[in-house]
C-alpha cells in the first residue's frame, strides 16, 4: 500500500452545526493522517469570519499538494477556497444555496456532539451569497451525492457541478452511511497528479 504522497494535505471542512471530529472526520484522519498532514479546522462561525480562518490555515501550503474535502455547508466553503487558491476539493453532499435554509435555523443552535451553541442570525445568508463560487476548472473537483439525501436537494449539486467528475451514490443519505468503504475513491481522485498548467477559464 503506497503513501498516497507524502507531502500531501488534506483538509477537511465540516458541515453546518457538526465539528472537525465528526464521523466523516474521524474517518478520514484515520485513512489518512499517516500519509499525508491531515487538518480539520472548527468552521462554527458566520460565513464572513470563516473567510479568514479558511484562509489562514492554507497559507503556507501549496495548492497542487493540496486538496479539501467539504461535507454539507463545508463543500460550500471548499468550492470558494478551492477557487480563490486554485487546490482540487472533494465535495460531500455540498450545499449549493445555504442562504435559502439560513431562516430555519436562525438563533440558538446546538453543535452536534458538544455543549457548545452557534448563533444563526439573517445576516449569514447574505455573507454566504457572497461566497457563491462555481468551477473554472471542472477536473479539479470531485463530487459524491446521495439521491436519498434528506437536508438538500441532491438534484441541485448535480447539475451545479454537471462538468465534474461525480459519484452519485443511490438511496444514500446526507451523513453518508458507510462513508469508509468510499475511501478508495476518493483515495484514486486524491493520488491522480495535480496539472500545474492552469486551465481557468477567466
Amino acid at each position: 500500500h503506497h503513501p498516497i504522497r507524502p507531502s500531501g494535505q488534506e483538509i477537511y471542512l465540516h458541515g453546518f452545526r457538526s465539528t472537525p471530529f465528526s464521523k466523516k472526520g474521524q474517518v478520514m484522519r484515520e485513512a489518512w493522517s499517516e500519509a499525508m498532514q491531515y487538518r480539520a479546522p472548527d468552521l462554527n462561525f458566520s460565513p464572513e469570519n470563516v473567510q479568514p480562518i479558511l484562509m489562514d490555515v492554507v497559507k503556507d501550503l501549496d495548492p497542487k499538494d493540496l486538496v479539501l474535502v467539504g461535507s454539507s455547508l463545508g463543500g460550500f466553503y471548499a468550492n470558494w477556497l478551492a477557487e480563490k487558491i486554485g487546490c482540487r476539493a472533494i465535495l460531500l453532499n455540498p450545499a449549493t444555496e445555504p442562504w435559502s435554509v439560513i431562516n430555519d435555523y436562525l438563533g440558538v443552535q446546538p453543535i452536534t456532539g458538544t455543549d457548545r451553541t452557534i448563533t444563526v442570525t439573517p445576516e449569514y445568508a447574505d455573507e454566504a451569497k457572497a461566497m457563491v463560487s462555481h468551477p473554472s476548472d471542472p477536473s479539479r473537483y470531485l463530487v459524491v451525492l446521495c439521491t436519498g439525501d434528506e437536508v438538500l436537494d441532491w438534484s441541485k449539486a448535480h447539475a451545479k457541478y454537471a462538468d465534474c467528475r461525480q459519484i452519485v451514490i443511490d438511496g444514500n443519505t446526507h451523513e453518508i452511511v458507510d462513508f469508509e468503504s468510499y475511501i478508495p475513491q476518493l483515495e484514486e481522485f486524491i493520488r491522480q497528479p495535480q496539472s500545474v498548467t492552469d486551465k481557468s477559464r477567466h
